[in-house]
């Protein structure tokens, strides 16, 4: 498989989103510098939500995916059930788990996600 030249990403925490968490891509005309700063903008949103709760559990699990993948052997791919991480396509996993400790950090959220 191989990730569309340009699509839409949706951001889950602990397998809560938003509607504001998602955002369109395009690896062909944005930059790594771009990219991670649109994952830093959604991030702080939902962070910036999740604060005002009272019991907040710690951020376990974070998915970023996209549907925008195709099969390079010509399979078909099911594009309403396709959910395929792109931590490790788009982002590094390690720049993603720093970026999500540093704002879990500003906004008092634990922060316990590995990415193997």
């Amino acid at each position: 498989m191989k990730i569309r030249s340009n699509g839409v990403i949706k951001l889950a925490f602990n397998g809560k989103s938003r509607n504001t968490s998602l955002y369109t891509y395009n690896l062909q005309k944005e930059t790594q510098e771009q990219l991670l700063q649109k994952l830093r903008e959604k991030i702080v949103d939902f962070f910036s939500f999740y604060s005002e709760f009272n019991n907040k559990t710690p951020i376990k699990n974070f998915e970023a995916y996209s549907a925008d993948f195709m099969c390079t052997n010509g399979c078909k791919l099911d594009m309403m059930s396709t959910k395929v991480s792109v931590v490790g396509v788009v982002y590094p996993g390690p720049v993603v788990k720093a970026m999500l400790q540093e704002e879990g950090k500003k906004f008092g959220i634990d922060i316990e996600v590995n990415f193997n």
